[in-house]
């Protein structure tokens, strides 16, 4: 296998894996990351992006869920009786938000110390906190790219 195809196949785990922590078992019939690119255009479901956010231990934090996703938890959960999918840019901000938290919990091999790490300033990142870099398209990238770093062992 070549170094290319094995990197399509990671990706292409990451992006399956991030899709059933969002969508849960709506995932399976999105298959490709095409598809997602709509679905985000759309906007994600606000009920399994609800289910999303109480899964994950850091969104207890009010201020934390409306940083990453570009909502108030109140409004969010308003769209419990009255269900309407997210904004395209809402929506993004929660993709890139489970993406980044699918890598971290790959890298660190667990989500415990994923998520704590999310919260933690780092000192590749210039003491910055990934959950605050994560909020901007360029954010999410320096992130990307110090997860990958750290998983491939390369600290600088």
């Amino acid at each position: 296998m070549t170094v290319a195809e094995d990197r399509t196949d990671q990706e292409t785990s990451l992006l399956e894996r991030t899709l059933k922590r969002l969508l849960g078992n709506q995932a399976a019939k999105t298959r490709s990351a095409f598809e997602v690119h709509e679905m985000i255009e759309k906007g994600l479901p606000s009920k399994e992006v609800i289910h999303f956010i109480e899964s994950v231990n850091l969104f207890h934090d009010k201020l934390i869920v409306s940083k990453v996703i570009g909502m108030s938890e109140r409004t969010l959960y308003r769209r419990v009786n009255k269900p309407e999918p997210l904004s395209a840019e809402q929506s993004s901000r929660t993709w890139r938000f489970a993406e980044i938290l699918t890598k971290a919990e790959d890298v660190f091999g667990d989500p415990e110390e994923a998520q704590r790490w999310m919260t933690t300033p780092a000192m590749g990142l210039e003491g910055r906190k990934p959950i605050d870099l994560i909020t901007t398209q360029v954010g999410y990238e320096l992130v990307d790219d110090f997860l990958t770093r750290l998983d491939y062992g390369v600290y600088t």
